[in-house]
């Protein structure tokens, strides 16, 4: 008798547990960094920061210094996907993104309203950015990464999430000069070079006759 009140017992704790527990781990994002791959339980609001690696052709959530690396004066897009995993329309909700030093806006919106966002429904927006420009670049790097930041939020629901990319100061090599005097100067040395070549064969024809 006491062994069927404690299984009783047993399944009840597991069967409110899990009830209770479910809608807590419903909304889990993961996403991949240098130290590997990250969960993070969100609540029932969600955003989901992506960028464009114009390289690939793809969205992909953080680039790393061992992928495409913008160069100033570049433009390329962020996407911002925002989603309801609970289980009632959000009347309201605000989105506000953060550029990070480095980037500027070229179109598109940082802050925006989404209105009645329903259940299981998703917005989404695209922004472009551009490089700033080499001479604003900081001058003791060539290489650097920033990362962006996106918000929302509705009453108690808020989440976060960020998008890494990194920059890179092209470096040219020095070129030769070029113009009317250095052509003078090629000139003169083919010139050069064929006399002596014209001198090289007439002397061999001389030795081999002696």
């Amino acid at each position: 008798m006491k062994t069927k009140i404690g299984l009783t017992v047993i399944f009840a704790s597991l069967f409110l547990l899990t009830s209770v527990v479910k809608p807590i781990w419903a909304a889990v994002r993961c996403e991949t960094y240098y130290e590997g791959e990250i969960c993070v339980r969100t609540g029932e609001l969600q955003i989901d920061k992506e960028v464009w690696d114009v390289e690939d052709g793809l969205w992909v959530d953080n680039m790393g210094i061992t992928d495409y690396k913008y160069a100033p004066g570049e433009q390329f897009t962020f996407k911002l996907k925002i989603k309801n995993v609970g289980d009632e329309t959000f009347d309201k909700v605000y989105v506000k993104d953060t550029l990070p030093d480095y980037l500027e806006l070229v179109s598109g919106d940082l802050s925006f309203e989404i209105s009645d966002l329903a259940v299981g429904e998703t917005e989404e927006r695209e922004f472009k950015v551009r490089v700033v420009s080499t001479d604003k670049f900081p001058s003791d790097k060539t290489t650097l990464c920033v990362v962006n930041t996106g918000e929302t939020w509705s009453g108690d629901e808020k989440d976060k999430d960020t998008a890494q990319v990194c920059l890179a100061r092209k470096v040219l090599g020095a070129l030769p000069p070029t113009g009317p005097e250095n052509s003078l100067i090629i000139l003169f040395s083919s010139i050069l070079l064929g006399v002596a070549g014209i001198y090289l064969l007439r002397f061999r024809g001389i030795n081999q006759k002696l």
